[in-house]
């Protein structure tokens, strides 16, 4: 009788270890898919963020393009500066002719 004892003692403990170990197991997939999720959400707003830097490169090329910009400049009347009309602040703050900067 005391061996069937133990034989039972250890089929139970057996079957314990066997869920704690399935549950386990459930849990790790779980939290895998969670992460798989989260990476791929990740990844997706990387792509988006990385096409929206793109896109912002191409506007701030477009937009500081020396073509474009001649065109606003003869719309609104603007000349290229003569000798003596552009001042360079020093560090020190006292203006500096822009001959004189070279």
């Amino acid at each position: 009788m005391s061996r069937l004892k133990g034989w039972v003692g250890a089929f139970f403990l057996a079957i314990a270890g066997v869920l704690v170990l399935g549950l386990s197991s459930v849990w790790l997939n779980i939290e895998r898919m969670d992460l798989a999720y989260d990476l791929n959400k990740l990844e997706k707003e990387l792509g988006n963020r990385t096409a929206l830097a793109t896109k912002l490169e191409v506007e701030r090329n477009n937009l500081l393009s020396p073509y474009r910009l001649k065109r606003l400049a003869a719309v609104y009347g603007l000349i290229p500066v003569g000798p003596g009309q552009m001042r360079i602040m020093t560090d020190q703050g006292k203006p500096q002719s822009a001959e004189d900067g070279k």
